[in-house]
Parts: C-alpha cells; sequence; structure tokens
C-alpha cells in the first residue's frame, strides 16, 4: 500500500521556511553563479537567502480589487479569483475515463461548483530581497551626479527575479494536497492566466495604464509583506538583529490556494484576513494625499513627516527620478497637490491622480533604444539605501499590527 504523503502546513512560519530553502536550491543552479563571492541577494546572519514571506485569506468568493477598479489604480480588468480558478480547472479537465476511452463532454468544474467545495482562497506572497551593496553603490552614482545606472544592476535585478519565480513554482508543487488546488502566480503562470482569460477589449488602453491584470506590486501589498512608498514602488521595513532599520527592497511573486478549510479571522499562523475593511485601510495608507495622523503614522515611507520649513525630511526618490514623473504624480507633503496638476483634470479620476507613465516610459524607452543594458530604477535605488527610516519602535509597531 503506498504511505499517505505529508501535507505541508500553510502558516506563514512553515511557509518561510520552505520557501527560504527553495530559493537556495534554486541559488545553487549554474546559471546564478557569479564566478566570485558576490551575490544579487542579500543572506542573513547565517549565509542564507534573507527571504520574505506574507499570506493572507479570505472567502474563496471575495472580490479582491473592490474599490480599485480604475484606470487610476489597478486598471479595469484585473484578474480576479474567478479567472485563478477557471485557470486551474481548464488545466484539469479529466477528458478521458478511467478505462483510457475518450470523453468529449468533459468540461472544467464552474466556479460555482468549486465553491460548494472550497471555503477560502489563500494567497501568498514571497519576496527575495536585493543585496544591499548593489543599491548602496547605485545610490553613490546617483549622488555623485552620474546619468548611466550601475553596470550589474539590470543582471541582479533580473536574477533575483527568476531565482524567486523558480523558488515559488517549487514550493507550489510542494503544497499540493488532494483538498487543495494550488495555483503558482509566477511571471509565466500569470500571463497565461492574463492571456486565456482576456480578450483584445479589456487589454492595453481598455484596461488603463497599469498594463498588468496581477499587479504583483498591489498583491506584495494587500497581504501585508510590503508597503507602497510616495514613489508607488513597494518595500519592507525591518528592525535588525543591531537595532537598526532595514530597508528591503526586491523581487517578489505568489501562489494562490483554494483550500476547504475556513477562512481565518483572526491572525493564527501568521495569516491575516482580507475583508472590505482592510482593503480600506491599505488603500488610505498608499494614498500620500492621507496625512491623518493615524494613517501617516502606519507608513514606512517618512515623506509625510516634515521639517520646520514644511518640506519633506525625504523625498529622495522624486529628486532622483530623470523623467520627472514622481514629481508629476505626488502630492506635497501636506497632502495638497500643485495648482499646476490640480489643472490637468484629466489626470484625475475619482480624486484619485494616475501615475505619470508616459514620462516614465518614454525616457527608459527611448534611452533603452539607445544604449542596450540601460535601466533607470533609481528611485528604488535611492530609497532603498538612502531614504530616510522610522525609529525602531514604529516600525517593530508597524509590522506588528494584523
Amino acid at each position: 500500500m503506498p504511505t499517505q504523503s505529508r501535507v505541508v502546513s500553510l502558516t506563514r512560519r512553515e511557509l518561510e521556511k520552505r520557501l527560504s530553502a527553495k530559493v537556495m536550491e534554486v541559488a545553487r543552479e549554474p546559471e546564478y553563479s557569479w564566478g566570485d563571492s558576490f551575490r544579487s541577494f542579500m543572506t542573513d546572519e547565517d549565509g542564507k537567502a534573507l527571504v520574505r514571506l506574507a499570506a493572507a485569506n479570505c472567502p474563496a468568493d471575495t472580490d479582491i480589487w473592490q474599490g480599485l477598479r480604475s484606470p487610476a489604480l489597478v486598471g479595469m480588468y484585473p484578474v480576479g479569483l474567478r479567472e485563478i480558478w477557471m485557470h486551474y480547472a481548464a488545466a484539469n479537465v479529466k477528458s478521458t475515463r478511467a478505462d483510457g476511452s475518450p470523453n468529449p463532454l468533459a468540461m472544467p468544474e464552474p466556479f460555482e461548483e468549486a465553491l460548494k467545495r472550497y471555503r477560502r482562497a489563500l494567497i501568498i506572497c514571497g519576496m527575495l530581497a536585493m543585496h544591499p551593496q548593489v543599491y548602496e553603490t547605485y545610490a553613490e552614482k546617483i549622488e555623485a551626479g552620474e546619468l548611466d545606472p550601475l553596470d550589474y544592476y539590470s543582471r541582479a535585478r533580473g536574477e533575483i527575479g527568476a531565482i524567486i519565480n523558480k523558488a515559488l513554482g517549487k514550493l507550489a508543487l510542494s503544497l499540493m494536497a488532494p483538498d487543495r488546488a494550488v495555483v503558482p502566480m509566477t511571471g509565466k503562470n500569470v500571463g497565461n492566466i492574463i492571456e486565456r482569460t482576456r480578450s483584445e477589449y479589456l487589454k492595453g488602453r481598455y484596461h488603463g495604464p497599469c498594463n498588468n491584470h496581477w499587479p504583483q506590486n498591489s498583491i506584495a501589498v494587500m497581504t501585508g509583506l510590503m508597503q507602497f512608498g510616495v514613489s508607488r514602488l513597494p518595500f519592507r521595513d525591518e528592525v535588525a538583529p543591531d537595532g537598526g532599520v532595514h530597508r528591503l527592497s526586491g523581487a517578489y511573486a505568489g501562489i494562490l490556494i483554494f483550500d476547504e478549510e475556513p477562512p481565518v479571522t483572526d491572525g493564527s499562523g501568521g495569516v491575516s484576513l482580507l475583508d472590505e475593511k482592510r482593503l480600506a485601510r491599505l488603500r488610505r495608507v498608499s494614498d500620500y494625499s492621507d496625512v491623518s495622523d493615524d494613517v501617516a503614522a502606519d507608513r514606512y515611507c517618512t515623506y509625510n513627516l516634515t521639517r520646520g520649513d514644511g518640506t519633506s525630511v525625504c523625498g529622495k526618490c522624486i529628486e532622483a527620478c530623470p523623467a520627472g514623473a514622481l514629481t508629476n504624480s505626488a502630492p506635497g507633503p501636506d497632502g495638497k497637490y500643485e495648482d499646476r496638476l490640480l489643472a490637468q483634470k484629466h489626470r484625475f479620476l475619482d480624486g484619485v491622480l494616475d501615475f505619470d507613465f508616459g514620462n516614465c516610459c518614454r525616457d527608459r524607452g527611448q534611452k533603452a533604444q539607445l544604449y542596450e543594458d540601460y535601466v533607470c530604477a533609481r528611485c528604488e535605488a535611492i530609497c532603498a539605501a538612502r531614504g530616510t527610516r522610522k525609529p525602531a519602535d514604529d516600525v517593530a509597531r508597524i509590522n506588528a499590527a494584523p
């Protein structure tokens, strides 16, 4: 008789431990060796890849994009739990009977049928942190007034992205169980889901400038793994063993699991509840025109903290943007938009200012046509290396929140 397979526990600690092991397994592959001691990713005091993971769950029929469907936010047609189920169900059609004969009437299981069995959806997001020396060296170039990017930034960024995607794919395989539907939300698989569930009139200009129907950065924020800075790029602050505050940026992807368990509502196992109240709160924390004391206190980003003259104590990402896209997309530290931005009524929708995607892409795209190895990411690098951090006690309080 075959032995019963061990079912992996879906707690944050167990998942993060397994993801760390998968990352190290992938990182040992020859294509990720630099030929010297340099690593593109950050390591901990034990020499292991610094991996962080967060998980949020909700009833399986939840609309996770509630209040966010807008061309100024995540786009009009983001992929939801229904479409992810469609992809999984289509890949599990039993079109051949047990006796080997074909079953031409076999069809994917409808989402409504699946909901009779699966009670919750678990959204997992994992991040591999970039090596801080990459950001440090790039920041030094920016501060020196050099216009070219760090030579090996592009390779390092691509490498950590490839490692975390491959590792999460391996983790997804290890999580399979008879009562679970496990879908790796990695770059390739997400691309397949989008291609197969979104027609021409639900993509591109019809979707909005966001351009991606499964914005991984929004998922990272939604699960509590990271927060958006005023740059609209996510990062994570943590209290380091030495008592200082480390800023983690890097590459991230995820896994979506439907299972028969009821949603966790009390934070047990390190799994947060994704409900209407949490989504509303996350939206406020991500909106830098909201400078309410309680909201600003829950942000890693210090942009809304001001000096005596009203200027931000940070804002380095805005200063480093060569295209001016961040200047054209951010309120002042006091939460108010300049008159020149308010005059651009076509860029506001329901009070939300659309990101200056045009200038950002134009600047990067034109330079890339001339210089093959050009990347920008100056806002990310200067934030990671030089961004003003909050005190350790504040960061610990933010990270301890459910």
